[in-house]
């Protein structure tokens, strides 16, 4: 089984809120926010499964009912990833408890909390800054299409979809495109230049693997022209994603 990604990348903003206004404030970059339907797709996916996607998504949206149901009638619901505990906020120790204006301050809600376990998980994340010297160029997500995975995995002669700013490849420098370098030792095993990309935007790069890339481990690395304004750079910049991808065939698997 491949080994799941556990590096969430942060970035520094700085806070609109007065006892620490202009203090930088670490941010989790998230890859993509997920949908019901988006965790269904990848469970229905899964070939341990072996129930059809309709009764996977019965299931599931049963088991969501009654959890909503337990909470509104006020209950605790303990679940592999945390507590939910309906509480309530608002203006309670006050003899105005019973004006309007006080009472609509007053609001049913969930707190959450985090298993012991989720939390142990979460104890074992790689945290990388992943905007070295407050660079707007950088990468957050590397997709292979094929198999989904995130910042993992990487198919031989499958397309892969690099998210991040500033990937544009204008201008016409030759060192410019995407490169696959061998992780032990950093050499460059293959250089994919722009004009073979299916797409490139500021913010994604799609592109085919090479079918017969060698397995192993390798690093990925961008260089680009691209700058906030539509003139490139003179000089090109490299940006080396800090994670580190694996190259399987599916008959290793």
């Amino acid at each position: 089984m491949t080994k799941k990604n556990r590096t969430w990348y942060v970035t520094l903003h700085p806070s609109n809120l007065t006892p620490i206004k202009d203090a930088l404030v670490p941010q989790v970059r998230h890859p993509r926010s997920y949908t019901l339907d988006d965790v269904l797709q990848r469970v229905s996916h899964d070939k341990s499964i072996a129930l059809e996607p309709e009764n996977v998504r019965h299931a599931v949206g049963l088991f969501l009912r009654k959890v909503e149901e337990m909470l509104l009638e006020g209950s605790i619901v303990r679940l592999p990833i945390g507590r939910l505990t309906p509480t309530v906020n608002g203006i309670w120790g006050t003899s105005r408890r019973y004006d309007p204006d006080v009472r609509a301050q007053n609001q049913a809600t969930v707190r959450y909390s985090v298993s012991p376990r989720l939390q142990r998980l979460m104890d074992e994340q790689i945290l990388l800054q992943d905007t070295p010297g407050g660079t707007k160029f950088f990468i957050h997500t590397v997709k292979d299409n094929k198999s989904g995975s995130i910042g993992d995995r990487l198919t031989p002669g499958g397309i892969v979809f690099i998210y991040g700013q500033q990937l544009l490849m204008n201008g016409d420098l030759p060192e410019r495109g995407v490169y696959l370098l061998r992780a032990d030792t950093m050499d460059v095993a293959c250089h994919l230049t722009p004009d073979t990309f299916a797409l490139c935007t500021r913010g994604r790069i799609a592109l085919q693997l090479p079918a017969d890339l060698a397995p192993g481990q390798y690093r990925l690395k961008v260089v680009s022209q691209c700058s906030t304004s539509p003139k490139p750079l003179k000089k090109a910049r490299a940006y080396l994603w800090p994670g580190v991808l694996t190259v399987q065939h599916e008959n290793e698997e």
